[in-house]
């Protein structure tokens, strides 16, 4: 085995990049569902939920959405733009500009069709925006599956959260970005009949921080065993 590539931690993210690995429970079904991993960096503590609109959406900041086209799958960086003037209608779902290297995607990560990766930097969430709002150090997720092709009106099929669609909410455990680190969440029963390509078992999120002055990127031997960037 040779070591892992210099600045390169756990599921393959380097320096200031995070690797989201996003498992359901039969391969992904392109046509009728959109797959999101929904972010908070604003630090209000609020986790993403299934009914944005009680809060005006306070828990939506940024995601990543992979979605189809015909027979083809991308990864997106999205930016929820609130109205300032009526914040209680849906925001604006930019996508945010990004290079190859910035956003990073592989549609069957485990060769079964039921898992992707997606890799990115994490600054690409500051947006173009000419005085962007500051990432928290802390931010908090969730995992959505959404009918596809509706536009800026999230149609719910599972989250993370026990009541898949609807209440009970998931509460995300802090993602510390100026730490390294390594966790697999698995998504809470439901009890409900979901259409298995759209029900979420488990997403994996990994952290590889920037370097100083407030953080310190992985070493070298963090690499997660599961996703081992390692070559024989």
């Amino acid at each position: 085995m040779t070591p892992n590539p210099p600045g390169i931690g756990p599921g393959g993210a380097p320096e200031g990049y995070m690797s989201v690995f996003f498992d359901v429970a039969q391969p992904f079904n392109f046509s009728n569902y959109q797959y999101w991993i929904v972010f908070n960096t604003s630090g209000n503590g609020l986790t993403p939920g299934t009914q944005p609109f009680l809060n005006n959406w306070a828990a939506y900041s940024e995601a990543i959405e992979v979605a189809g086209n015909g027979g083809s799958a991308f990864a997106r960086a999205v930016q929820f733009v609130k109205n300032p003037s009526n914040p209680h209608i849906p925001p604006a779902f930019l996508t945010l500009y990004t290079t190859p290297q910035q956003l990073q995607f592989n549609v069957n990560s485990n060769g079964s069709g039921t898992e992707f990766n997606v890799i990115f930097q994490r600054s690409i969430f500051l947006g173009p925006l000419a005085s962007p709002a500051p990432l928290a150090a802390n931010w908090l997720f969730n995992g959505f599956t959404t009918q596809a092709s509706v536009q800026n009106n999230l149609v719910f099929v599972d989250s993370m959260g026990a009541g898949g669609p609807n209440t009970p909410q998931y509460s995300s455990p802090a993602l510390p970005t100026y730490q390294c680190f390594d966790q697999t969440l698995y998504s809470l029963a439901s009890g409900l009949q979901i259409d298995p390509p759209a029900s979420i078992v488990s997403v994996e999120i990994a952290n590889n921080p920037s370097p100083a002055p407030n953080s310190q990127p992985c070493s070298a031997d963090t690499g997660d065993a599961k996703h081992a960037t390692s070559r024989m």
